[in-house]
């Protein structure tokens, strides 16, 4: 997967539908925004529990945490159509901020649009553990209810030896 670059320069970059851009779990040092097109952003992509978690177009930036942070890649983004991205890298970032000051907008924007998607992500995924929660105390409920009336009628019966007193 080899991006085709425009006007000489790697500062901007194009992607064919379904090619990869940055993936999760790896380095990346660049961060990018849509000029063009859209990406689709996914966690575990390509796993059976893989979730889609937006489609972002035109002005939306990506992969900024990683370039502030050094961080491994949080998710995975492909190319959803054909797309054109300005590329930014570590090394140039901060010169790109004195030179497109503007810019500095959009991904301050994207930061906090992601950040509020993760914190929907959390607020979801802790609705299921607590669900999950309260499941299994209904079920452990169940079972220990068995577990008694079957020793009840076990003592019935006499199968069971009775508790001495």
């Amino acid at each position: 997967m080899q991006p085709k670059e425009h006007a000489d320069t790697k500062k901007m970059q194009s992607f064919h539908a379904d090619e990869i851009i940055m993936r999760e779990g790896t380095r990346c040092d660049t961060m990018y925004k849509v000029l063009s097109g859209s990406v689709a952003v996914y966690v575990r992509y390509g796993e059976k529990d893989e979730h889609l978690i937006g489609i972002y177009s035109k002005h939306r930036c990506f992969g900024e945490m990683n370039v502030l942070s050094e961080e491994l890649c949080a998710y995975t983004v492909v190319a959803y159509d054909e797309v054109l991205l300005m590329r930014i890298t570590r090394d140039y970032l901060e010169e790109f901020i004195q030179r497109n000051p503007k810019n500095v907008m959009d991904i301050m924007r994207s930061m906090g649009q992601s950040m509020i998607v993760m914190q929907k992500n959390i607020d979801l995924l802790l609705d299921d553990i607590n669900a999950k929660a309260d499941s299994d105390k209904i079920n452990n409920a169940r079972l220990q209810e068995k577990i008694r009336h079957y020793q009840m009628q076990g003592l019935i019966n006499g199968l069971v030896p009775r508790p001495r007193i």
